[in-house]
């Protein structure tokens, strides 16, 4: 991280910090839940969107910054935000927690790839070094993916695609941010739990709708979502977002610990040691893209 003493830096990197710590447990409220995918998608989305929606609207910047969601990339962005939120939702509810944690870390290096073609950026070699190892540390973690304890007794396939199509698609949605910095993400991110959850709505059956515990995925959906992506959207404004990456390694490293102490479902060794490879390469990966940009 670029550790100038700067005022705003620690501020950005401290709410940033605020918001990693405050997403950490959200997989455990989904677990305690006991709900099928649809009806996880459809409270979390629904709640989400309405609390972002209305605490974006308080704010001039964001309603003056409203007209250029109606365009091809902000209908991008909720595109791709609809889709990894579903391949989460739906991976979390498929196989074990730590294996769909550890495969969405991947996004920023889908998102340094997205750039080459996008952004025009040059891929650098570390960003191929960090693919490569990223890749190695998931199929250790999918090699023994089964011998979980107390996991969701689905597909490690299916779960491993789920995870990284949501990886890939989290990672498009920030270039195409980035792509158009003047829309603002914490609307659109608001319109895209919407979407979410009235597609859930739409699938769900109801009869399964009210079934399952309630107050927890509501405790997700109304207060573990909306401050901590609204920390995380404020705190671009004081740092870069490949400080907010590298803290946001604090929900993968955390969030299986929430998971195991709440649940007792137990990641194996191999699972812990291909997350272990994943989170330090690309840890390295994020502090080597800093000293570059130091050093220029």
């Amino acid at each position: 991280m670029n550790f100038s003493f700067s005022g705003n830096l620690f501020k950005g990197i401290g709410i940033a910090s605020i918001g990693a710590l405050i997403l950490s447990p959200d997989v455990l409220f989904m677990r305690w839940s006991e709900m099928d995918v649809w009806s996880m998608l459809t409270w979390r989305g629904l709640e989400m969107g309405v609390i972002l929606i209305l605490f974006s609207s308080c704010f001039k910047v964001f309603r003056n910054n409203f007209k250029y969601i109606i365009s091809r990339v902000g209908f991008g962005i909720i595109f791709c935000q609809i889709i990894s939120s579903i391949f989460f939702t739906y991976g979390i509810a498929e196989t074990s927690a730590s294996l769909i944690l550890f495969t969405l870390a991947t996004s920023p290096i889908f998102a340094a790839i997205f750039s080459i073609f996008i952004l025009g950026e040059k891929t650098t070699k570390s960003t191929w070094i960090t693919a490569c190892l990223a890749l190695i540390g998931i199929g250790i973690s999918v090699a023994n993916g089964e011998n979980v304890l107390n996991a969701p007794q689905g597909s490690v396939l299916i779960g491993t695609i789920c995870g990284i199509g949501a990886a890939a698609s989290l990672g498009l949605s920030l270039v195409l941010l980035r792509y158009q910095p003047n829309i603002p993400a914490m609307t659109v991110t608001g319109i895209s739990a919407m979407g979410n959850g009235f597609i859930g709505l739409l699938i769900v059956s109801p009869s399964l709708l009210f079934q399952g515990d309630i107050i927890s995925i509501s405790l997700s959906g109304l207060i573990i979502l909306p401050i901590s992506f609204a920390c995380l959207t404020f705190a671009t404004r004081y740092t870069q977002a490949s400080n907010i990456s590298l803290l946001m390694l604090l929900e993968t490293a955390l969030g299986p610990f929430w998971v195991w102490l709440g649940t007792n479902e137990t990641p194996n060794l191999f699972m812990i040691s291909g997350g272990v490879i994943v989170i330090l390469s690309l840890a390295w990966y994020i502090l080597v893209d800093q000293i570059k940009k130091i050093t220029k």
